[in-house]
């Protein structure tokens, strides 16, 4: 008989956590979570390990986002300090799964014996992440303007995943709102969907119009002369990936607030995020020929 299927979830925000609880109700499997001291302690159901690494060696091991920011350890801030990826690379079995978030080649290269899948490229994952961080910005934009969202105007700078998670939750709100997008058929989507829409070269002229931007593009589209044609009590909430697609600089000349907002699901829904992952995760596993669903389901 086989012995029970081991996973490790290595260091990482309380997402990793949660998704470590949801696969421990999920799979047959023993869950450890290593680099989390009891204080920061969220969920029932898994085994923790604080310090070094379980004697058991892991059938799976779960990084997480960014895998590793150095190449060389993964950040653990609800620990005591980074964990070495040579030290888990160490107690995975040869043939291992390996999943992370953002796994860089520096990552793929100290787990050469195992097989490394970067689970943040899934687009179920991406697609579902779009929720927590459209309803973040929102939240965000709640807590920075002096005034209701309702009755406002916002210009939505791309029309991807985000975008179209984030534009019909301000028009909701009561907000009338931009999109700005550079393919005619995303314009012709976000029409459809109760929004204006515009080309990158009326970016300036929308923007003028509008007191709160959210820009998903990971290009430097909102630049000085854009900014310098944008009411004075504006606000930009920034979603793309870091540096952003912002000049904030020039904001901060022109007293204009703008945010990078990065790792919203992580800090506004960090169990819905978790379970994100997790539920990714089992779809993986499927894929590759790993069964282990639990018969009480």
């Amino acid at each position: 008989m086989r012995s029970k299927y081991v996973i490790w979830f290595a260091g990482g925000d309380r997402r990793q956590q949660y998704a470590a609880a949801r696969l421990a109700q999920r799979l047959e499997a023993e869950v450890h979570v290593l680099g989390v001291l009891p204080e920061h302690r969220k969920v029932s159901g898994v085994l923790w390990c604080p310090e070094g690494v379980p004697a058991a060696p892991c059938d799976l091991l779960v990084l997480p986002i960014p895998a590793s920011a150095d190449g060389e350890t993964v950040a653990a801030p609800l620990g005591s300090s980074p964990i070495p990826l040579a030290q888990l690379a160490a107690g995975t079995k040869s043939g291992a799964l390996v999943l992370g978030g953002k796994c860089s080649p520096a990552v793929r290269t100290q787990f050469g014996a195992q097989q490394v899948e970067d689970y943040l490229g899934r687009e179920e994952l991406c697609l579902a992440n779009a929720v927590p961080t459209a309803e973040g910005a929102i939240q965000t934009a709640m807590e920075q303007m002096p005034t209701t969202l309702h009755g406002g105007r916002a210009l939505v700078v791309g029309y991807g995943r985000i975008g179209m998670a984030l534009a019909p939750r301000l028009r909701a709100l009561g907000m009338e709102v931009t999109v700005c997008a550079r393919r005619c058929e995303s314009r012709a989507l976000a029409e459809m969907h109760g929004c204006r829409a515009v080309p990158p070269e009326e970016l300036g002229a929308a923007a003028a119009q509008c007191n709160l931007v959210y820009n998903t593009v990971p290009a430097l589209l909102l630049e000085e002369p854009v900014l310098r044609r944008m009411p004075p009590e504006s606000l930009i909430i920034d979603l793309a990936s870091r540096p952003g697609g912002t000049d904030f600089a020039a904001a901060r000349r022109l007293g204009i607030p703008a945010l990078l907002a990065l790792a919203l699901p992580a800090k506004v829904a960090p169990a819905t995020a978790g379970e994100i992952i997790a539920d990714t995760i089992c779809n993986i596993l499927k894929e590759r020929g790993f069964a282990h669903e639990r018969s009480d389901r």
